[in-house]
């Protein structure tokens, strides 16, 4: 199979071109707004061939749709795997690549049709100006957790007590925030909440991604998994901090997060869990640590973060790499099963998809993934979102309270903006 391909200089952004797309069926932008080493490409789709919501039905389709190419995505599956089991992906035979690097964009197709067809839907959006537009004021006043401080707090000390016992040594603990507002719509767009977010937190593996039932906006900070020619990198985060008011505080704080004993505990242990679920496909002492610990700064926290690699083994693919990794050992603890089976028991309700995984799955055998962490949910009538994060056996459980507001502030912000 070939992917045919159209290249040229593009000095524009990324979301101004995805704004020319937005209302078309199941439109995607992975976006990364954060150019950092780990972000040269963001890419935009529409209209899919087909829309599968198995994995049994996504293997049979990549049977069928075997492609070479230069391109990390040329075509392929966009969707997401939910912690919970949801499944959702719609297969593009069209991708627009923005390279942030290159300052160039690149349409690739399996149909020479289609990128005339965008080309000349392109050529009288040059020059229209992108305007951010909220038709009404809408109160946010009331996002409600689904635990109390007192039941968060009461959860952590549950988790404790099952480090204390020895059958975990790590776990991750969410709560969810839903706003409840009927016709949301009518006071500002999911473009518009969008522009806002990746305005409050600009991430190098952001997504805009329309399932035909929700829109998921996220500015995920976290690389869950990728595949690119072989090489098997995963990037688990683990330790948090808030950015300071001053230069003074911002050194302070991130000289607190860089010499914590329990964020170092941490992000040991799931490093130490990433390493052995790739050790499942990929050759025998290929996996190594490249970086245990960074210290990334994102706009509104400090996050501690580790990079493992590999080398896939020949007789596995894609989906046998996604089966031996997911979900991330950073959003549910070690051993990974039975912190799963804990997080089940203290947290209220299903997370749904929050703490899966949003990216491509390309027909040249690549793929990228982000953890579904930093991400709205919008639908009919109400706006989700959660935060978590890792317990260990020192932990304060109000300190991991505190924590987890940290992480809400700028999905917070975002919301307040959009509305007001």
């Amino acid at each position: 199979m070939k992917a045919y391909q159209f290249s040229q200089s593009y000095q524009g952004d990324a979301f101004r071109l995805f704004s020319f797309f937005r209302d078309r069926p199941h439109a995607f932008f992975l976006d990364s707004s954060l150019h950092r080493r780990n972000s040269q490409f963001s890419y935009i789709g529409f209209s899919p061939i087909d829309v599968v919501d198995n994995l049994t039905d996504l293997k049979r389709i990549f049977k069928k749709h075997q492609l070479t190419s230069k391109l990390n995505f040329p075509a392929g599956a966009v969707g997401y795997l939910g912690y919970d089991g949801p499944v959702h992906f719609g297969i593009y035979d069209t991708i627009m690549a923005v390279d942030h690097r290159q300052k160039r964009l690149i349409i690739s197709s399996l149909s020479k049709g289609r990128i005339k067809d965008i080309l000349r839907e392109i050529q009288p959006c040059q020059h229209r100006v992108l305007t951010m537009s909220t038709p009404g004021v809408a109160e946010v006043a009331d996002l409600h957790s689904n635990f109390t401080k007192e039941e968060y707090i009461q959860a952590v000390r549950q988790a404790l007590e099952h480090i204390r016992r020895g059958d975990i040594y790590q776990i991750n603990l969410s709560h969810q925030l839903k706003l409840k507002l009927p016709n949301w719509q009518k006071y500002a767009s999911s473009l518009d909440i969008y522009g806002h977010l990746r305005q409050a937190f600009p991430s190098e593996f952001g997504a805009y991604f329309d399932d035909g039932k929700q829109v998921i906006l996220s500015a995920s900070p976290e690389r869950f998994l990728k595949l690119e020619k072989g090489l098997v990198q995963v990037k688990p985060m683990k330790g948090t901090r808030p950015r300071g008011e001053t230069k003074a505080q911002d050194r302070r704080l991130k000289e607190e997060l860089l010499k914590s004993q329990k964020e170092k505990a941490e992000l040991l242990m799931v490093t130490d869990l990433e390493r052995n679920d790739l050790g499942r496909v990929c050759e025998y002492s290929s996996v190594r640590v490249k970086a245990m610990r960074s210290i990334e700064s994102y706009s509104s926290v400090f996050q501690a973060t580790s990079t493992i690699e590999g080398r896939l083994r020949r007789n596995c693919d894609q989906f046998d790499l996604l089966q031996a990794t997911f979900p991330s050992g950073s959003v549910t603890g070690c051993p990974k099963i039975e912190a799963m089976k804990i997080i089940s028991d203290l947290e209220r309700g299903s997370r749904g998809l929050y703490t899966g995984a949003l990216g491509y799955m390309s027909f040249s055998g690549d793929l990228d993934f982000n953890v579904m962490i930093r991400t709205m949910f919008l639908r009919k009538d109400q706006i989700t979102f959660h935060v978590g994060g890792g317990i260990v056996a020192d932990s304060k459980p109000e300190d991991e309270w505190q924590e987890t507001w940290d992480k809400a502030k700028p999905l917070i912000e975002t919301l307040e903006k959009s509305f007001q």
